[in-house]
């Protein structure tokens, strides 16, 4: 690698460029939220509160003289929510309703999309604001790094795969993504379009839809640019470190923090000494694995990625209709195709064993039996369960699939309660020329069971890159002997300054998935609680 020995001075370095990282670098610039003075529709008591703490504040008749107009408005519009201090943060959070596990989670998610949960599509309670048009927002000096485009992972998902969350939620601040939508078609239409116009049109509309992974990941990457953030970003990176600063004048002068690493392309290596690191990496870098005989050694057929399914599952049609067109596909058609193994029983399973069925082709579905296993497994079961079969029909055929056993369902067959033992290939005949993948697993009664498959997909969830930290990571969870995992063991923060507890010192703050908020709507309450953070320690 190049060597880099410069090292660059930032307030704040952010590591992660998916929508955590954006939506941060968002408010870090200076844009911030308001209240904007009308009730919630399915909460009188926060109404009051938020009355109270940050309620409308219209001046008297004497100050009208000595306002310029634009101190009116702000005045008119009351206190920006960033100067609350933590108290009025806890009280304001107190008692809501919502799926976000952490109190700023819910309480930012109750103010940009209020009574979502209902059903109901009401207009945001916050307004966001500029520092153009509030000078005396103070834009923090940072840096967001990430490997890709921003947008982070989004862009190596599968781009015609539809979102779990409706469009709505998958939105940051100041852009609404069905609005973003109308931008685009408007301007390829080549007409105004202006936001007056853009509400009007959206409160007409049903509520938000479903939308496909590749609309998401290219409104990340246009929402930085529209936004004017790029000047904060620094895309193609990889961390490499990030680690204590032991100097003592950078430590007075507050920059605690080293964060190396390298350009991806030139391999020019680069360091940012900081007074605050953010990590808002996401959790899908490393897919996790069984760890069971053969499971690394026939990456040919065995995988633990969707989207290299898909690409097998086509090879395999198209080799199919190519035998058959040319008159040698007479012995295995495609009624008796080898099936494929799915092992898992989440979303991604769920997309697996759908994109099977849809080609014809076999499934063989593993997966505990959540209705005699009371584990966390079983959340994962009545995901699929609970899901509204209106907006997700596809998800609750899956997981009628799985409770019917295949019975009634042709090229699907459940093994509730199986283990996958061994993955292996064993020879046909004495030349060894050709050889059987055949999987063996364990039934619930102990036991074992071969079958000869296709392929195997062992989809069982994915787990942050952390081998920039110390230690991987490790103790930073609520489990201190465990890796962090975004569902079971995420990385133990306070509540509402989701600063690190168990970091070695000051100033490393975590959010989204790491932390356990997996969802794009709550990652709003992370950005914020850390804004405030910083914000309240500057003044100090």
């Amino acid at each position: 690698m190049q060597q880099n020995l410069d090292d660059v001075y930032k307030d704040v370095v952010v590591i992660g460029n998916g929508p955590s990282g954006i939506c941060l670098s968002y408010m870090l610039a200076g844009n911030w939220p308001y209240y904007n003075g009308n009730p919630h529709p399915g909460d009188e008591m926060l109404t009051a509160r938020l009355k109270y703490s940050v309620g409308t504040q219209t001046p008297s008749r004497l100050d009208y003289n000595e306002l310029k107009e634009n101190e009116f408005d702000n005045r008119k519009q009351g206190k920006n929510l960033v100067e609350n201090n933590q108290e009025n943060l806890e009280s304001l959070s107190l008692g809501l309703d919502g799926r976000g596990s952490r109190p700023l989670a819910r309480l930012m998610d109750q103010l940009q999309h209020p009574c979502t949960d209902a059903g109901m599509d009401f207009p945001s309670l916050l307004t966001w604001k500029s520092p153009e048009q509030c000078p005396d927002h103070k834009i923090v000096d940072h840096v967001v790094l990430g490997k890709g485009p921003p947008g982070g992972a989004w862009h190596s998902l599968d781009p015609n795969i539809l979102t779990i969350s409706l469009s709505r939620w998958m939105s940051l601040p100041g852009l609404d993504l069905r609005h973003w939508e109308m931008l685009i078609t408007a301007e390829k239409q080549r007409t105004n379009l202006n936001r007056n116009s853009m509400q009007e049109k959206i409160g007409a509309c049903k509520p938000a839809k479903r939308v496909s992974i590749g609309t998401v990941a290219a409104y990340y990457r246009d929402y930085v640019t529209r936004q004017g953030l790029e000047k904060y970003f620094r895309c193609g990176t990889t961390i490499t470190s990030v680690r204590e600063n032991f100097d003592e004048k950078d430590n007075k002068r507050g920059y605690v923090w080293l964060v190396h690493g390298y350009e991806n392309i030139s391999r020019r290596t680069f360091s940012y000494k900081c007074r605050k690191v953010i990590l808002a990496t996401g959790t899908i870098d490393s897919l996790n694995r069984l760890g069971i005989p053969g499971e690394k050694a026939h990456n040919d057929w065995v995988t633990h990625d969707l989207n290299v399914l898909e690409s097998r599952l086509n090879q395999m049609v198209n080799s199919q209709d190519s035998c058959s067109i040319m008159g040698e596909f007479k012995t295995k058609s495609k009624k008796t195709v080898d099936p494929i193994l799915v092992v898992g029983a989440g979303l991604s399973a769920a997309d697996a064993i759908m994109a099977a069925r849809f080609r014809g082709i076999p499934v063989l579905h593993a997966f505990r039996d959540s209705s005699k296993d009371w584990n966390n497994e079983k959340q994962t079961f009545d995901r699929l369960k609970w899901l509204p079969v209106s907006i997700y029909p596809e998800y609750h055929k899956v997981y009628e699939m799985m409770a019917d056993g295949g019975t009634n369902y042709p090229l699907y067959k459940a093994l509730p309660g199986f283990t996958l033992m061994d993955v292996n290939e064993t020879s046909k005949d004495d030349d060894n020329q050709s050889k059987e993948k055949r999987v063996t697993l364990c039934t619930p009664d102990g036991q074992l069971i071969s079958y000869q498959v296709s392929h195997a997909a062992i989809l069982i969830g994915a787990r942050p890159d952390l081998s920039y930290l110390e230690n991987n990571g490790f103790g930073l969870g609520k489990f201190r002997d465990l890796s962090i995992d975004s569902k079971w063991n995420p990385i133990e923060i306070n509540d509402f300054t989701y600063e690190v507890i168990q970091a070695p010192r000051n100033g490393l703050y975590a959010l989204g998935p790491l932390v356990g908020d997996n969802f794009v709507r709550f990652i709003l309450g992370g950005a914020f609680a850390i804004l405030v953070h910083i914000h309240s320690s500057s003044c100090k």
